[in-house]
C-alpha cells in the first residue's frame, strides 16, 4: 500500500521537477509542452515573468519611464520606447485588468516593436490602479476611495493627461492613438468628452474592440462575471475590498502555478475561446507561458460594474448610481450617454467577427453614431480573431497590425 502512494506521487511529482529545472519555457506547437523538458520544439524565453522594463531595453535597447500626475491626482507611468527623427509619436492604451506588458509581451513580435521597428515613437500608457499606476497625491490603494473611478474618469483624466504629456514631451505634433478594448472603449470616451482638446493633439484614434452597450453580445462573459463585482461593491464597505486582479494576489499566483506545471497548455485555448469568441487553432502556441506570466493588472471593481451596467441597459452611458444620486451628479436620473455625436477627430474602428466579447454587430451600431466625417479612413472587419487573438493568434500582424501600418502610411 505504502509503495503505491509512493509510486503515485513520483508519477505526479517527476513532471513537476522536469519542469522546475528546465529553462526551456516556451513551444512552438502544444503537444510539445507535454514533453517540454527535452523537445527540440521548445526554448528559453527570458521574457517569460522578467519584468516590462527589462524586456524593452533586451529588444530595443531604448527605454524611458515617465511619470504623469492627472487633474484628480493620480500618478500613472508611461514607458517610452524612443526613436529618433520617428514617422510618428503613437500611443498604446491597453485592456481591462491589464497594463503596458501586454503590448510587449509577445517576444520579437510584440506589438511594440513591430511599431518600433517600423520607425515610430512608441508610447505605452497605463490606467490609474494598475501594476504601475498605484499612486496618488493623497490616497494609498489600501484607501477605498483611491479606487472610485469608472471608466469615465480613467478616459476623461488619465487620457487627457496622457496624450497632453507625451504632445509636450515630444513637440513633434500630433500623436496617433491605439487602444484596445477598455482601452478603446475610454478612447471613445475621452474623444466625445473632450472634442476640440482631443482634436488638437491626436492625429487619428485606431479603436480595436471596444466594449459600448453590448447590445447583441447577449453572450459575453460580462454575463456571468460581472454580477459577482456587483455583489461585491455594494459589500465593500464590510469587506474592505475594493478591487480586484492584483498582480501578486494569492489568485493570480496560484493561476500562474498551475498553468506552468499543467503541461496540457491548451485547456487555457479552449477557456478562452468559450469566453472571448471560438478561435481555437488562431492562439500562437509560442506565447502559452508568456502571456500568463504577465496576465493580471489591478482594477476598481467599479470599471467592472459600469462594463455590467452597459450590458444590463445596453446604453454607452456613464455610470448608473441609481435616481436619486444620479439627479445629483448628473442632473437626472439616468446617466448620460457619452457624446459619440460631438467627436471630431478621425476614428478608424477596428473590430472582428468571430468576437464574441466586443460583438461586431455593436460595433456596426458604435461606428453608425459617429459623424460621418469622422469615419474618412473607414474601418476594418477581422476575420478569424477572437478578443485575445488581437493580441496572441497566429495572424494578427497579417490580419490587423500590418493594416494598421499600411493605413498610417498613407496619412
Amino acid at each position: 500500500m505504502v509503495f503505491k502512494i509512493v509510486l503515485h506521487l513520483l508519477l505526479v511529482l517527476l513532471p513537476l521537477i522536469f519542469v522546475s529545472f528546465n529553462s526551456n519555457n516556451s513551444c512552438s506547437n502544444y503537444l510539445s509542452y507535454l514533453f517540454i523538458s527535452f523537445s527540440s520544439d521548445c526554448y528559453h524565453n527570458p521574457d517569460v515573468n522578467d519584468n516590462i522594463t527589462n524586456i524593452i531595453q533586451r529588444h530595443t535597447n531604448s527605454l524611458e519611464t515617465h511619470q504623469v500626475q492627472t487633474e484628480d491626482g493620480y500618478i500613472l507611468n508611461l514607458f517610452r520606447i524612443r526613436r529618433e527623427n520617428p514617422r510618428g509619436v503613437i500611443f498604446f492604451q491597453h485592456g481591462v485588468i491589464d497594463d503596458a506588458r501586454c503590448w510587449v509581451n509577445q517576444y520579437n513580435d510584440s506589438v511594440a516593436f513591430l511599431f518600433w521597428r517600423a520607425g515610430y515613437d512608441v508610447w505605452l500608457g497605463n490606467n490609474r490602479g494598475n501594476l504601475y499606476a498605484k499612486k496618488h497625491v493623497t490616497w494609498k490603494p489600501s484607501d477605498g476611495e483611491f479606487w472610485n473611478y469608472s471608466l469615465l474618469e480613467v478616459g476623461y483624466y488619465d487620457l487627457d493627461a496622457s496624450v497632453e504629456y507625451i504632445k509636450t514631451t515630444t513637440s513633434d505634433g500630433k500623436i496617433i492613438y491605439v487602444g484596445l478594448s477598455m482601452g478603446a472603449t475610454t478612447g471613445l470616451i475621452y474623444a466625445s468628452m473632450r472634442p476640440a482638446k482631443s482634436f488638437e493633439s491626436l492625429q487619428i484614434m485606431i479603436s480595436i474592440a471596444p466594449c459600448t452597450h453590448f447590445m447583441y453580445a447577449t453572450d459575453s462573459i460580462v454575463k456571468y462575471i460581472a454580477p459577482l463585482s456587483d455583489i461585491m461593491q455594494r459589500y465593500n464597505k464590510y469587506t474592505g475590498i475594493y478591487s480586484f486582479a492584483r498582480n501578486d494576489g494569492l489568485p493570480l499566483k496560484f493561476f500562474r502555478l498551475f498553468h506552468q506545471f499543467f503541461p496540457f497548455k491548451k485547456y487555457l485555448v479552449y477557456l478562452l475561446s468559450v469566453c472571448f469568441g471560438w478561435t481555437p487553432d488562431e492562439m500562437d502556441p509560442n506565447y502559452a507561458n508568456l502571456m500568463v506570466s504577465h496576465y493580471g493588472s489591478e482594477t476598481s471593481i467599479k470599471i467592472i460594474v459600469h462594463f455590467y451596467q452597459m450590458y444590463c441597459q445596453h446604453r454607452f452611458q456613464a455610470y448608473d448610481y441609481g435616481e436619486v444620486k444620479n439627479m445629483e451628479v448628473y442632473g437626472s436620473k439616468r446617466p448620460f450617454l457619452f457624446p459619440l455625436k460631438k467627436i471630431k477627430l478621425p476614428v478608424y474602428m477596428v473590430y472582428s467577427d468571430s468576437d464574441i466579447f466586443s460583438y461586431y454587430k455593436d460595433n456596426e451600431v458604435v461606428y453608425n453614431d459617429l459623424p460621418e466625417e469622422v469615419t474618412m479612413y473607414g474601418k476594418l472587419v477581422v476575420k478569424g480573431l477572437n478578443h485575445v487573438d488581437y493580441l496572441y493568434g497566429k495572424h494578427r500582424n497579417q490580419r490587423l497590425f500590418n493594416k494598421i501600418l499600411r493605413l498610417l502610411d498613407s496619412l
